[in-house]
């Protein structure tokens, strides 16, 4: 394919193509970024190097290299200007239709934390290679949607030091109550949490007042993760994203000591007894 025919790299709250292109997670964090909210800084590897990979095409070939290159030397600037420190990565699949209406593919696809920049290549690598795992397969199959046209993109974000994770749903995703959230939350990065490897507090909100309903811990001393101020703004920050994207969200979240980063956001695709549509 001749070089300036497919664009390989768009930044995250900079980006000119849409979902086709960044996938449906690298859309949404473009999307957050531009309506105001704070999200680790990153870039999109595009779908156009997915597809020149099925196409036969060297996915690493000097175009995509020197892009890539350049992306992650931009991106190690900033990282310095923000912390001071050494670059850790986050390395997200992001698949055309991930994070949608119809589907979510929660936790099907590939995500590596940690990353160190001279590692990147071989985690989107992994991350394309997720898209045809077994899972990922049977999952699009009970869904409707085709095998063939699938495609990736891969996100490429600051890790952020987190002091502990979150995920909400602005909807409760068991009873389909919509005045209520649930929030789980852990210490740390919030990979094991989202994994289902340790048991998260688990934290029921009223959605008009911000009134805890229930409080269940999860592992640890039995303390609330969140304290009550940082409880109170997460509501806050969910609720303000449910009103922009005008439907109930699944929300992931980092804590640190500058407030909230926002990692995802997607519509609840999810179905409770209230009968709420998947």
């Amino acid at each position: 394919m001749p070089s300036g025919q497919r664009n390989v790299i768009e930044w995250l709250g900079e980006a000119a193509s849409g979902d086709d292109a960044l996938g449906g997670k690298g859309a949404s964090l473009d999307r957050l970024i531009r309506l105001g909210y704070r999200v680790p800084p990153g870039f999109c590897v595009t779908t156009a190097a997915f597809r020149a990979v099925s196409d036969g095409i060297d996915p690493l070939d000097r175009e995509l290299v020197t892009a890539l290159d350049a992306a992650l030397g931009r991106l190690e600037a900033t990282v310095a200007a923000m912390t001071g420190g050494p670059t850790r990565l986050a390395v997200r699949s992001s698949a055309v239709g991930e994070d949608g209406t119809a589907a979510s593919f929660a936790g099907l696809h590939e995500t590596e934390l940690d990353v160190a920049p001279t590692d990147v290549p071989a985690a989107v690598r992994r991350c394309w290679a997720s898209l045809a795992s077994a899972p990922a397969i049977a999952y699009r199959t009970r869904r409707g949607l085709s095998n063939d046209d699938a495609a990736m993109a891969v996100v490429v974000q600051a890790l952020v030091p987190a002091d502990a994770a979150a995920v909400v749903f602005t909807r409760h995703p068991v009873t389909g109550r919509d005045d209520q959230l649930v929030i789980t939350a852990a210490r740390g990065l919030g990979d094991a949490m989202v994994a289902g490897t340790i048991t998260p507090d688990t934290i029921v909100v009223d959605r008009a007042t911000g009134a805890v309903l229930e409080f269940t811990p999860g592992d640890g001393s039995g303390e609330p993760v969140l304290e009550a101020a940082a409880l109170s703004r997460l509501v806050e920050l969910s609720l303000a994203v449910e009103r922009d994207f005008g439907r109930p969200v699944d929300i992931e979240a980092a804590l640190t000591g500058q407030g909230w980063y926002l990692l995802q956001a997607r519509p609840i695709t999810t179905a409770g007894p209230a009968g709420v549509p998947s």
